[in-house]
């Protein structure tokens, strides 16, 4: 049965275990917001799962816990920035922040940041946008966990999309170019669980449902088939190019507690008040959105939603009901919290 705990204090706790690696406090808050709201949108796959392998990779020294970064080359709208190894989740939010800057300046913005870690969830990054009025958009090349279309061998990574467009709600599509984000198997293989058939292959490029196979020496399958393939393919060539052929191939995943990531992500933004007013723009997005949620239902179907509607439902419910933690999730949790020293989660009676 699973564990409950509240949003405070899983931030509370959270914040606590990075801060045990030598990171800054606000950085170490911000990181812990990201898997706090991961969790609260009900993409654990994104969320506590990641924290002893981001721990395990600060303490190491293949994550820098204070990294400088920086603008390498400044061409108005367009930056360059290196993010000096540093968490995914900071140098992230310091690359968005810049493009909206730049967006707010020039209409538009885009930032490519090298030398990036894991960055959990990309709609976090997206959404702040909202906040400044802006459609976000955020993606990111990762380690290989898909094999190019008629291959067998994984080579390219799943290379996520995010685009975040203001309204009421706002919508925010987030999706990797996986059927399934790699976390979600990696919840199966811990939980000692078999996966749908469809979400991998094996080794030959067999479909298999065996978690441990499939992140070991199989693949993820990609959404669409040779679409998806062919929309990471062409994140990758962009990304990876641009930083100097950091591709898939040569970004290192955060199971491994050596070696630095070596990611590459873009950040972009749009100010939509150069156009129109934000709230006339807002209204078509809403009545898009009436439109769609109007459409006769399938069999079976209570509810069309919009990209990002499930999320923000499961955002309410668990804010005011709690976060669910899976058994095996609240040990790992609190064999680390035994580990290093600091208070156990709380749960909720």
């Amino acid at each position: 049965m699973s564990q409950l705990v509240m949003a405070d204090e899983l931030r509370r706790f959270v914040t606590e275990v990075f801060l045990d690696t030598g990171m800054p406090e606000a950085d170490a808050a911000w990181t812990a917001e990201t898997l706090v709201q991961a969790e609260l949108r009900g993409t654990s796959s994104h969320g506590v799962i990641r924290i002893p392998d981001y721990a395990n990779r600060l303490k190491t020294g293949a994550n820098n816990p204070v990294p400088g970064i920086k603008i390498v080359k400044d061409a108005g709208a367009l930056a360059l920035m290196d993010g000096d190894n540093g968490m995914g989740q900071v140098v992230s939010k310091r690359g968005m922040e810049e493009c909206l800057d730049r967006a707010g300046k020039h209409n538009v913005g885009v930032v490519i940041m090298q030398r990036s870690n894991h960055f959990g969830a990309a709609g976090i990054f997206a959404a702040l946008a909202l906040d400044r009025g802006m459609v976000g958009l955020v993606t990111t090349n990762t380690v290989r966990v898909i094999a190019p279309f008629g291959g067998k061998e994984k080579q390219i990574g799943n290379n996520p999309v995010s685009i975040a467009v203001p309204g009421a709600p706002p919508i925010v599509l987030d999706m990797a170019l996986s059927t399934v984000a790699r976390g979600y198997v990696l919840q199966a293989l811990k939980a000692g669980k078999p996966i749908p058939e469809g979400w991998g292959v094996d080794s030959e490029g067999e479909p298999t449902t065996d978690p441990d196979e499939v992140i070991q020496t199989g693949s993820l399958t990609a959404v669409g088939g040779y679409k998806g393939v062919g929309l990471s393919v062409a994140i990758d060539a962009i990304l990876g190019s641009v930083t100097g052929g950091a591709h898939s191939h040569n970004v290192v995943g955060i199971m491994n507690p050596e070696e630095p990531g070596n990611v590459t992500h873009v950040f972009a933004a749009l100010r939509i008040e150069a156009l129109l007013p934000l709230a006339e723009f807002s209204a078509a997005v809403n009545a898009l959105g009436a439109f769609l949620r109007a459409s006769p239902k399938a069999a079976g179907v209570e509810r069309i939603w919009m990209p990002g509607e499930i999320e923000h439902e499961s955002e309410k419910e668990r804010i005011e009901g709690g976060i669910p933690l899976l058994p095996e999730r609240y040990a790992e949790l609190a064999e680390l919290a035994e580990k290093i020293g600091i208070p156990e989660l709380e749960t909720r009676s």
